[in-house]
């Protein structure tokens, strides 16, 4: 007989942020929506190359937390690897008949083309935008040998190398004439070990080193359009590959530096000639939809107009399903489980009902589904949860660390006393583990984290365990609406009321109200809302204020 939900449920290992370069995740945990499945028609329809005005790079714009890296490195692998290893997620995740055309596209397409993927991550090491050439170039070059693809493609670095050992008592002068270069280097031997670890600052050294001694040495990086494409060509001739997916992830911090439109400039060049019909190599650029805030309204649409640009938002639809991917069931067959979830969710069929209906891309049966599968999280919670992912989170502390790297909701999971009295995750969890970001951010939460931190004491102590969490949970309320100002996060009576239907405190919460409003915890306005004034104050302004 089972004693705790950690003998029915574990919870799921993967990354919470999900990195492309390297990839810290399987690809396979990615769970299509209709978002998503947009952008993949998008850039099947392109990879094709048979509509001269479809035919284009790709953007996708995100905020953190969103799932864009994750969605692109399952762009990738559907492009770039042999097709049998893509086809059981294919035929698994669109399967369905309203996905046949979709299923069919992907497949097709990859019975005729196949991409070879390059990932980039950040700023890499770039310091100047004239590092750029030498980036793509060793990147390129380092993940055709790894794939043990040989074929000559010779590199800056390659030439400098010849020309050093072709000449060696010249290159031992420049060394010994420029100090900031020996400094780097102070032989021939170790100029090119350097090199040959594609060290992109020692070839400003040498540049600049040159440049004062009035020699130039023609290099690849004077024409990288013309590199690049001749890599895509020489790659096409051997009959696996049809050309280059360069996949740059957190291209937003490229943007972002002091050199960040210069290196923007330089890669349209490539950009456009990608959309010749010739031509079958492809940029995934992946960033923040800030990343084009620094350019004038008319250059920021030419750029995105260079490409398939895709805003790519957080969904509410996709979280849940996302979320419910974390618990995993450990026994399938396991009556025990089944028995203890249809003892809560039977009852209260109808408020998973509605919060089914706030779904917009996704059905509400599909969503209500999600919403079981989530079980022993409460629906309320779970609705709370991405209105913080999506208006408060962060990279660092999204919403599914908060069902996989909390410590609360795996002591939940292993206490014998919650499975014994059939409790389940109710909305203070929530609070508990955002109050920490939510105390940072005084701008947009001060008046509810001061009010939590000046009554916390007294609720506890006074009102119990039941009535600490239900004011934890009002504060959260206050705290979503004052940013998502949606109907189901207004600190409404009947809002609180839904987060905590099925639990042990619904039968105590009008006495926990009515305690909560009579001591000016958070008082009841006309209406039956319990809300907390906002005020563009500074809380310490708001203190002083209060003591005038």
């Amino acid at each position: 007989m089972k004693t705790k939900y950690s003998e029915l449920i574990e919870i799921r290992e993967s990354a919470i942020a999900f990195k492309i370069q390297p990839e810290n995740g399987d690809w396979r945990d990615f769970i299509p929506n209709e978002q998503f499945n947009d952008v993949l028609r998008k850039v099947v329809n392109s990879v094709y190359n048979n509509n001269t005005d479809f035919h284009k790079p790709f953007w996708i714009a995100g905020t953190y937390g969103s799932g864009k890296s994750h969605a692109g490195a399952v762009i990738k692998h559907l492009l770039c690897d042999e097709v049998e290893n893509i086809r059981e997620y294919v035929e698994l995740e669109y399967k369905d008949d309203a996905f046949a055309l979709l299923r069919s596209n992907i497949l097709n397409l990859r019975s005729k083309k196949r991409l070879f993927p390059v990932s980039l991550y950040g700023i890499v090491n770039m310091a100047a935008a004239e590092d750029l050439p030498f980036v793509l170039q060793t990147h390129i070059v380092e993940a055709l040998k790894w794939a043990g693809i040989e074929f000559e493609v010779q590199t800056d670095f390659d030439h400098y190398i010849v020309d050093i050992e072709r000449d060696e008592e010249f290159w031992s002068l420049v060394i010994e004439r420029d100090a900031q270069l020996k400094a780097l280097a102070p032989s021939t031997n170790m100029l090119i070990d350097k090199l040959n670890n594609h060290d992109t600052s020692v070839i400003r050294h040498i540049k600049n080193a040159l440049r004062r001694q009035n020699r130039v040495i023609p290099l690849q990086s004077d024409d990288l359009e013309k590199w690049f494409f001749e890599v895509q060509d020489k790659l096409a001739a051997q009959g696996v590959y049809d050309g280059l997916l360069i996949v740059w992830d957190e291209f937003t911090d490229v943007l972002k530096s002091a050199f960040g439109l210069s290196v923007l400039v330089a890669l349209q060049g490539i950009s456009e000639r990608m959309m010749m019909a010739k031509n079958n190599s492809y940029f995934l650029f992946i960033s923040h939809p800030s990343a084009l805030d620094s350019l004038q309204v008319e250059e920021r649409e030419k750029t995105k107009g260079r490409y398939h640009y895709m805003p790519y938002n957080m969904e509410t639809v996709s979280a849940y399903k996302i979320m419910s991917r974390k618990f995993k069931i450990i026994d399938d067959e396991d009556v025990d489980y089944e028995h203890k979830r249809g003892k809560f969710i039977g009852p209260h069929e109808e408020l998973y009902n509605e919060y089914a209906q706030i779904s917009t891309s996704t059905s509400p049966e599909e969503t209500k589904q999600d919403l079981y599968n989530l079980f022993p999280l409460h629906p309320g919670t779970a609705n709370l949860a991405t209105y913080y992912a999506r208006e408060a989170g962060s990279s660092s502390r999204s919403v599914f660390e908060f069902i996989g790297a909390n410590p609360q909701i795996r002591e939940f999971l292993d206490d014998e006393d919650v499975y014994a009295d059939d409790r389940i995750i109710t909305a203070d969890y929530l609070w508990d583990f955002v109050i920490d970001e939510f105390n940072e951010k005084v701008s947009k939460f001060g008046a509810v984290t001061e009010r939590f931190n000046s009554r916390k004491l007294q609720v506890e102590n006074e009102g119990g365990p039941e009535c600490f969490a239900v004011f934890k949970s009002i504060l959260l309320l206050n705290a979503l609406n004052n940013i998502a100002n949606n109907v189901t996060v207004t600190p409404s009576e009947e809002n609180i009321a839904r987060l905590f239907v099925g639990t042990h405190i619904e039968p105590k919460l009008k006495n926990i109200l009515d305690y909560l409003d009579s001591n000016s915890i958070i008082q009841r306005a006309p209406g039956g809302l319990f809300s907390i004034q906002f005020s563009s104050l500074p809380t310490k302004d708001i203190e002083a204020k209060k003591m005038n």
